[in-house]
């Protein structure tokens, strides 16, 4: 097994807009703290730390691979909840729930195609 923590090391061999689509992704999910009084500020930042903590032991296994975006699954029903939040919302919260839907949606649409490819294409 690899040290989970090399993760950042290997990140930052990566192209560098994948290094600061990656630093957007941690603000946007981590941003869920200055909302803290909202129950769903809560669910996004425990969702967040279980899949960084899935990503790293994943990344520790496998290495550095397109199925690392496997450990967004539960993004998915984080997106549904955020995106019933949202016209229930109002002012700076509602501005970040659609900043956090419009980021982990487009991940989430990046993780689909990484994932497909990790187990359906062809080198």
């Amino acid at each position: 097994m690899t040290n989970p923590f090399l993760f950042f090391s290997e990140l930052l061999r990566q192209p560098m807009w994948i290094v600061i689509w990656v630093a957007i992704l941690m603000a946007a999910n981590l941003t869920s703290l200055l909302f803290w009084d909202e129950w769903l500020a809560k669910v996004i930042f425990a969702t967040f730390l279980i899949s960084a903590s899935a990503m790293l032991l994943m990344f520790s296994m496998v290495g550095y691979q397109r199925v690392l975006g496997l450990a967004h699954i539960l993004w998915v029903p984080l997106l549904y909840f955020v995106l019933r939040e949202i016209p229930l919302a109002e002012g700076n919260y509602k501005i970040y729930l659609l900043v956090l839907a419009a980021c982990n949606g487009l991940s989430l649409v990046f993780d689909v195609r990484d994932v497909w490819l990790h187990f359906f294409a062809k080198d």
